[in-house]
């Protein structure tokens, strides 16, 4: 039986662990906040308002998706060699003002009821900019934390935008019975432009590497070559297609099928960002005593479990029982997988690594609401076999992370990352 006392004495280890990160990163987990509390409003309603407001078929909602997704992954990897060249903040800096504005100019667009087309492209230009940006943070963390405690400080990272992701979906819903679609731009534009502040003012640049050629295809056929990383990116990407689903299938379902109204598609939402403030550090904690790839393939199992609730009933509690087991792989996948990056990305070329993963696995991204979208369109009239469909691809993913076993170096894959691994290989020296 577990004793008060040992509870009380966890709780103060983890506060004075968690004392001594780098204050950049308690920066970006303020950041992480107050963007997220933002963007979390498009990402849980967008689908919902193109289907049931705009009337635009499942299909064609996931292609928007898709396009604008692809814009964004291409950028990805720009934004990982300019950043990598010409340094993190600035590539921050320059990202976030562009995303204001695209924010902005959706807004109007929406106001303006513009032609399907030109919603797509003003879309497209948003996830393209955000691109730019997008790998920055969890450059930064990999710049200023030592291998052993990655897995804690991108948990931390996530902490931070699940208080937003708990506040922003609720508060989301509830807005949106009072105002128009438009507005949630204008409110996202407000957040961005508080991550400018504190990224103009309060983040310090962490590493600025090469000054050379920035897009060179040796570059890119450089990582291809590098197989252990390559393969995590493919199957990460190919994991992200039935994990799309807890944001856009899902909605959609529960919106459509299930009958829930925008406040509570929000609730279920920040049902897992609070899971996700609560218990992420310390399921973080317990992620850096296994092996990386390990933990990757457990949390792919989790996840198919989550979403397989859904294969045998369309009650209006599935959707919330779904979030609730699919968030507990979110946290074992996330600081798992952040930190197998970085331990496989050198140090000299690290905003190129991060950039060419979020190129990879933002095809992911594009092909989710695609995927989504055409199995609505095909599978609507019968669950068990749409749902089941996103439930194999998670075990087809978790058996992929389980064979990259072979390819990882120790170093690469060790419980708490090259440090621990050093420490075993250690010989005491006999007097």
């Amino acid at each position: 039986m577990v004793s008060v006392s040992s509870v009380f004495e966890s709780i103060s280890s983890a506060i004075r662990r968690l004392g001594g990160f780098d204050r950049q990163i308690w920066m970006l987990f303020a950041a992480e906040i107050i963007n997220v509390f933002g963007t979390s409003i498009i990402r849980t309603f967008l689908a919902v308002y193109m289907l049931t407001d705009l009337h635009i078929s499942p299909f064609l909602i996931g292609v928007t998706l898709f396009v604008s997704s692809l814009a964004g992954a291409v950028a990805s990897y720009a934004g990982g060699s300019i950043a990598d060249a010409h340094g993190r903040k600035r590539v921050l800096v320059i990202g976030l003002t562009l995303q204001i504005v695209a924010y902005l100019l959706i807004s109007f667009s929406l106001d303006a009821q513009v032609p399907f087309l030109a919603l797509v492209a003003v879309l497209t230009l948003s996830s393209l900019v955000g691109g730019i940006y997008q790998s920055v943070p969890d450059v930064m963390v990999a710049d200023v934390v030592e291998p052993g405690r990655r897995v804690e400080a991108y948990g931390l990272l996530r902490i931070g935008a699940n208080l937003g992701w708990v506040i922003g979906p609720v508060a989301g819903g509830m807005l949106l019975l009072i105002m128009p679609f438009s507005w949630v731009f204008l409110l996202s534009a407000i957040t961005t432009s508080i991550y400018l502040l504190i990224a103009l003012f309060e983040l310090r640049e962490t590493k600025v590497t090469q000054k050379t050629v920035l897009l060179k295809l040796s570059d890119v056929w450089y990582i291809i070559k590098d197989t252990p990383f390559f393969l995590y990116t493919l199957i990460a990407a190919l994991m992200i297609i039935p994990y799309q689903q807890m944001y856009t299938l899902l909605s959609m379902y529960s919106a459509d099928i299930v009958g829930l109204n925008d406040f509570w598609i929000g609730v279920t939402f920040a049902l897992s960002g609070a899971m996700v403030v609560l218990f992420q550090y310390v399921i973080s904690l317990r992620v850096r005593n296994h092996r990386l790839t390990n933990a990757l393939a457990f949390s792919n199992v989790v996840f198919a479990i989550g979403f397989a609730v859904l294969v045998f009933s369309s009650h209006p509690v599935m959707p919330f029982i779904c979030v609730a087991i699919a968030t507990v792989g979110e946290m074992i996948w996330s600081p798992a997988g952040s930190t197998m990056q970085a331990n496989l990305a050198p140090e000299d070329r690290r905003g190129r690594y991060f950039g060419f993963a979020g190129l990879v696995v933002s095809f992911g991204f594009a092909c989710g609401p695609l995927f989504g979208g055409t199995l609505m369109g095909t599978f609507g009239d019968n669950i068990p076999v749409m749902w089941g469909i996103v439930c194999a691809l998670f075990l087809v993913c978790g058996a992929g992370f389980l064979l990259l076993n072979r390819f990882v170096p120790e170093t690469a894959n060790a419980p708490r990352g090259p440090d621990k691994l050093e420490k075993k290989l250690e010989v005491p020296v006999q007097a």
